[in-house]
């Protein structure tokens, strides 16, 4: 063979190679300011999960499919994704294709319809319930019985150990043989679930490992669960508990102090025409005043900072309304992004609430 021939196939097969090898990574990271790293498919658009899909299933067809176009492969061997994502992908059967839907830790993968060019993020907390997915070190699953619940990035179900001290395991030996503490080597490698109100932190164990917290509360896994969803070291020796994340925060801005917003970031509001414990804004009120509820199967979880009480009023009809010190909560259509506070003196009778 000639040397100009064998420069001439020599550069055809590294051509190949590399579209190859371009074309095999269906899925890799992309970021933005607002929302750290996020997973992404092909042609770069984003991804996103669906909360109300159970583990290992979809439940979303016919229009919702079409507003959120699964993420499709003929096969789990068609699967590639940069290898910095922790986790594990699957795939799960549709009823309405022979191919597969793309699984993240057994949640199934999305696109968006109104995501028109990559970066693009448009579809993040659709409804509350459509949201990017984070390559997380703790990030949020529901589970049937407990609602919602902070997995590992393995998607492996984590707990707090009431003999434990805020900031300090005391969960060594023996017991975090059977309790593996979650750990990171940095406390700057430390990834949360976008959807994650509260803090993620760190605290030194005595054999010098960096252990992960919540809200200042160290966290475990528990041995004996085997496959993602068990949640078998709930109530063990009533001192272990899965963990729920949190339904509500405190912000605040200059004009307005502190003030609750949602576990979204969204602000939430008050009622003055309201009475404790019983709401008095009708359909066409809700319209532009929807709920804030607690979804069901869900935990009524707070930041610990706010002191007032948490309630809910049942709804035979729907999710519970959730109270603060008796008042019904709701958010404002007009709200926009976290940290709105458009609804704030509409009328005179809707007011954002003080912790």
């Amino acid at each position: 063979m000639s040397k100009i021939k064998f420069v001439l196939l020599f550069v055809v097969l590294a051509l190949v190679a590399s579209s190859a090898f371009a074309q095999d990574t269906l899925i890799t990271l992309g970021s933005d300011d607002d929302l750290g790293e996020f997973m992404i498919g092909e042609g770069d658009m984003t991804l996103y999960i669906f909360t109300r899909d159970p583990l290992g299933e979809t439940v979303c067809y016919e229009q919702c499919a079409v507003n959120w176009p699964p993420l499709m492969v003929e096969s789990a061997d068609d699967i590639t994704y940069d290898e910095s994502i922790p986790g594990e992908f699957g795939t799960v059967e549709r009823t309405d294709s022979e191919m597969l839907q793309v699984t993240y830790n057994g949640l199934p993968l999305y696109y968006f319809i109104n995501d028109f060019e990559a970066g693009d993020a448009n579809g993040q907390a659709v409804g509350n319930v459509w949201w990017v997915v984070a390559p997380a070190d703790v990030y949020v699953l529901r589970d049937d019985e407990l609602g919602h619940i902070l997995v590992g990035d393995t998607g492996m179900t984590l707990y707090t150990f009431a003999n434990d001290e805020m900031g300090v395991s005391n969960c060594t030996d023996q017991c975090a043989v059977n309790w593996p503490p979650l750990t990171v080597e940095s406390a700057d490698d430390l990834v949360g679930d976008p959807r994650l109100p509260g803090e993620l932190g760190t605290t030194e164990r005595a054999d010098g490992s960096l252990q992960v917290t919540y809200n200042g509360w160290p966290l475990y896994y528990w041995a004996s669960d085997m496959a993602r969803g068990d949640t078998t070291g709930e109530g063990v020796g009533d001192v272990w508990f899965t963990v729920a994340p949190e339904v509500a925060v405190i912000s605040s801005n200059d004009e307005l102090g502190e003030f609750l917003v949602a576990a979204n970031g969204m602000t939430l509001y008050m009622f003055t025409n309201d009475e404790m414990g019983v709401s008095n804004c009708d359909e066409s009120c809700l319209e532009n005043w929807p709920a804030f509820t607690l979804y069901p199967g869900d935990r009524l979880v707070a930041s610990s900072d706010i002191m007032g009480e948490w309630d809910t009023i049942a709804n035979e009809e729907g999710p519970a309304h959730i109270t603060y010190n008796g008042m019904p909560l709701y958010y404002f259509a007009g709200d926009e992004a976290p940290g709105d506070t458009n609804g704030q003196g509409r009328g005179d009778v809707w007011w954002v609430v003080a912790p």
